[in-house]
């Protein structure tokens, strides 16, 4: 019977608990104060540009960060007056001035970047921009053009100017140049987008959890049309974020893959198709209840059908006509799964809006993070069907981000792409998941520079005060970084080796020894805080062929099938053993080589003793020969008649000794027989052994990828396999019925739902390959720890990623059939049969409709409710319909009317004077 190998046990280290993000600090961008000269009316207010841009041109003179902005007299006025600690003051303003700056536009001037929250403007008229109210967000007219400004509590500004499809494009170019103007005033914001309807980025769909509706027309049209309401169907596409298009009511657009909506006053029906993923059904009714609350005030039912309501179902399908002869629409175009043409991505360096010669190309795919300089700008081109991004360093000049989007557009028409391709500027340190996840070694900016400590213990300190290679380092930012570690280890193991046709049992005094032309099996018990897990390690050799790979894989979802899919199954690679799969042989590893282990070529055997992570050894055969050396590891060379013992400079203490210890496991008649050389001390007769000198490595590789902030992946798998990632992932995106991807970079989790098939799992195979094959960084499968897990059985390692984990907080059937029960609640309580009419019109004058359609009414005339002093005759006449049925319409629809009748009301502002922030040049 063979001797056990020595073996070294290794209490597991626990991670740091993450510090706390200190808060950064405001700064604020208000136009409300103002000062009076003497000599010149100027205008004071804080800058908008930040001392970081002048950076470039510290060598040269620089340019003037006075924090004054001149204040433009409109040119329909010659003279001006402001008001100042309530004093009114007259000017006049210089001609030139007058004439070489134009007007800020008035709807900016309350925005500030010390207010988080969402501002939603819309271009009516010629050149009107109106703030639309809270209500009106997230609903875009088709034949109009909006700006989109979030501010996020950390002042973080996120700007965008969108076109719907039916858009003029007069209108386009001012609301470009408004969101331009705007773009100024915040100075920069972080990320700058343009977008187009239909062909949204994640940067802008992301400010609408609750999902975009596009409703039709313009909010003023012809009154003979505007007046004209037929029922509205909207068509749901997406998943984590969703998009409604409306449509002419037919049953001819049922699709089973998907939901829609019909506006069905006092009812809004949501109808469900039988393949329709639960996400996407929670998400319809989602939209249904932002319909219901935002354009029907919160007084309508929602009536949910899906495929076991086949009565139901037959009374809906007869409901979609409506009557009229409506122009139809467009094909509805999902996006959402684009794909990136990973061979074609290439990074340009930026210098101006010549394609040819002022953006080269700085680098092809694999990106690296370090071709982004701070003070130059950068576009990066992934293809015609997703966007485009220009990236703007911190050092960069100002015309490198006042012209972002401008130079996107000249590289767009060069290369003839789509001109609803979106077009994203994003500055340093603020750049989307979308766009870091391309880069092959991007690091955020609080882990570029994160501080590491070193953890011992009591029970490891002596060892690591001695010990070269004790690395175990924790971040204290983020526990993302921590290492992977499992709960208590119950020591009893079961190894097989996989053969050609079954598997073959290890016996226990052979555990650890393995041979890198054969693949094993090791299954585990761990206990942990609330629940016992089994986890499955699948160990491939090296050398091992692919055809024995791909049957451990099968014999492992085999076994994890006996076991009710409760099993972690991990692959662990040949000289990439993690820490835990070390803890589990104990600490220790032999791996013999199948090429050397029965050759008669060598007569001589050469052992290398690397001590890796937490004290953990790994034993393998090597070739005897000088190449195979290394200084940062010990060796033991055996021959029939002698015995060395070789200690690299850089080898631990631990490592010598383990080397001893070996020595007594493989050949003990040799234990007190044997000669100890140092590096660079060779003698005549271990030199005749090695072979003739050659350079050997000083240390070994490091791991080529490093852990970065997770990213959630759908796989679908239904008809093709295509993938989507899932932006601000949480547990409930997680669904019985599909299988996820958890990416951090360097480890990859497979999550399978407990309502897969077996005929799914059995994919799980090629999985893994054809993911990394669309991977836009260029790794490697080699270079990844590979977990696959089950519902219901994740370990800590898994649920570390996820904020306030909790274990029955799944999405799917569950969570679908409790929403349906809480929206039969929600219909109880509302009355659908209460009068709609808002009666308060009753107390208001009546005038005549040609009175109130003047530019200056009478003081008695309510401005903002025109339509309250119409008569009974006069709203019939001009509105084409009676006030009830009036109040019955959607409220984007009571205000298209209002609009088209020339009765609605926009305000001026305050201030005579028109603003206008100036940049350096």
């Amino acid at each position: 019977m063979a001797n056990q190998p020595p073996t070294i046990k290794t209490p597991t280290p626990v991670p740091d608990r993450p510090s706390s993000r200190p808060k950064s600090g405001r700064l604020s961008s208000s136009l409300r104060h103002h000062e009076i000269d003497d000599k010149r009316t100027v205008a004071r207010s804080p800058t908008f540009v930040s001392e970081r841009t002048y950076t470039a041109f510290a060598r040269g003179k620089r340019p003037s960060t006075s924090r004054t902005l001149t204040s433009v007299q409109s040119s329909n006025y010659k003279d001006g007056k402001i008001s100042q600690n309530g004093v009114r003051t007259s000017f006049k303003m210089d001609k030139h001035i007058t004439e070489a700056l134009p007007a800020m536009e008035p709807a900016f001037l309350e925005v500030t970047k010390e207010i988080a929250g969402q501002y939603v403007w819309r271009l009516e008229g010629r050149s009107r921009v109106v703030d639309l109210e809270e209500q009106h967000h997230g609903f875009f007219h088709e034949g109009s053009v909006y700006i989109v400004l979030k501010v996020d509590s950390n002042e973080t500004v996120h700007l965008h100017y969108w076109f719907g499809k039916h858009s003029t494009e007069t209108d386009r170019k001012l609301i470009e140049e408004k969101a331009h103007e705007l773009d100024r005033i915040v100075h920069h914001a972080h990320v700058f987008t343009r977008e187009t309807q239909h062909h949204e980025s994640i940067c802008f769909l992301r400010n609408f959890n609750d999902g975009i509706i596009y409703i039709e027309g313009r909010p003023k049209t012809a009154l003979s049309r505007a007046t004209v309401y037929a029922k509205r169907m909207y068509i749901i596409d997406g998943r984590k974020f969703v998009r409604a298009t409306c449509v002419e009511p037919s049953a001819d657009l049922l699709d089973n893959n998907l939901a829609c909506i019909l506006d069905g006053f006092p009812r809004i029906y949501v109808w469900i198709g039988q393949n329709c993923p639960y996400t996407t059904r929670l998400k319809a009714i989602q939209v249904a209840k932002k319909i219901r609350n935002q354009q029907r005030k919160e007084v309508s039912h929602i009536v949910i059908i899906d495929e076991k309501d086949v009565s139901m179902n037959t009374a809906f399908i007869k409901k979609l006509h409506n009557g009229e002869n409506l122009p139809p629409k467009e094909e509805t175009i999902n996006n959402f799964n684009a794909k990136i043409d990973v061979e074609n991505i290439v990074l340009h360096r930026v210098a101006g809006e010549r394609v040819m010669y002022d953006m080269p190309e700085a680098s092809k795919r694999p990106l690296n993070q370090r071709y982004l300089v701070k003070r130059d700008s950068y576009l990066l081109d992934t293809g015609p069907e997703s966007p485009l991004y220009v990236w703007v360093g911190s050092q960069a000049n100002e015309n490198a981000a006042m012209n972002g989007i401008k130079r996107g557009k000249s590289f767009n028409e060069h290369k003839a792409y789509p001109s609803h391709q979106a077009i994203c500027r994003i500055m340093e340190d603020h750049e989307p998941i979308t766009f870091r996840k391309i880069f092959n070694d991007w690091r955020d900016k609080d882990t570029k520079h994160r501080q590491l400590t070193k953890k011992y213990s009591i029970g490891n300190i002596e060892r690591a005060l001695f010990s070269t290679k004790d690395n175990r380092t924790v971040a204290k930012l983020d526990e993302l970084w921590s290492e992977d570690l499992m709960s208590d280890i119950v020591p009893n193991n079961e190894i097989w080796r996989v053969g050609p046709n079954q598997l073959y049992g290890i016996p226990w005094n052979e555990h650890g020894i393995f041979n890198n032309g054969s693949c094993y099996i090791v299954l585990n018990h761990v206990k942990g805080n609330s629940k016992s897990l089994y986890v499955m390690y699948y160990w491939l050799g090296s050398k091992s062929s692919i055809e024995l790979q791909e049957k451990t894989m099968k014999h492992v979802l085999s076994k994890d099938a006996d076991l009710q899919y409760q099993c972690i199954k991990v692959r662990v690679l040949d000289g990439k053993e993690p820490t835990h799969f070390m803890n589990v042989l104990q600490n220790s590893i032999i791996i013999h080589d199948c090429d050397l282990k029965d050759s008669s070529q060598f007569s001589t055997q050469m052992f290398r003793v690397r001590e890796i992570v937490n004290g953990n050894m790994r034993v393998l055969q090597v070739v005897p020969n000088r190449s195979s050396l290394n200084s940062s590891a010990s060796f033991l060379i055996m021959s029939k008649e002698e015995c060395f013992l070789w200690y690299g400079k850089k080898s631990g203490g631990p490592e010598r000794e383990y080397t001893k210890s070996m020595l007594e496991f493989l050949n003990p008649s040799k234990m007190f027989d044997f000669e100890v050389v140092l590096e660079g001390r060779e003698n005549n007769r271990l030199q005749e052994l090695l072979g003739a000198n050659c350079e050997y490595p000083l240390e070994f590789p490091k791991p080529i990828l490093e852990r970065r902030q997770p990213n959630l992946v759908l796989c679908h798998h239904t008809n093709s396999i295509s993938f989507e990632d899932i932006v601000n992932f949480q547990k409930e995106d997680l669904t019985s019925e599909d299988i996820y991807f958890l990416d951090s970079f360097d480890q990859i989790f497979i999550w399978i739902g407990q309502n897969i098939n077996e005929d799914v799992r059995q994919q799980l195979l090629h999985l893994p390959q054809k993911y990394i094959e669309e991977d836009t960084a260029g790794r490697c499968i080699a270079d990844i720890s590979l977990w696959i897990i089950s519902q219901n059985h994740e370990p800590e390692t898994f649920i570390k990623h996820f904020r306030d984990w909790c274990n029955t907080s799944y999405g799917g059937h569950d969570v679908y059939t409790l929403t349906r029960k809480r929206i039969r609640q929600e219909n109880a309580i509302i009355d659908i049969d209460q009068e709609m009419v808002d009666r308060s019109y009753m107390k208001y004058p009546k005038y005549a409709y040609r009175e109130l359609i003047k530019k200056e009414p009478t003081e008695e005339v309510n401005k903002s409710h025109k339509e309250f002093h119409l008569t009974e005759r006069y709203f019939k006449e001009v509105m084409k319909m009676s006030r009830p049925e009036f109040y019955r319409l959607p409220l984007w629809k009571q205000e298209q009317c209002i609009k088209s009748a020339r009765l609605g009301h926009y305000e001026t502002s305050d201030n005579p004077l028109h603003i206008r922030c100036l940049s350096p040049e």
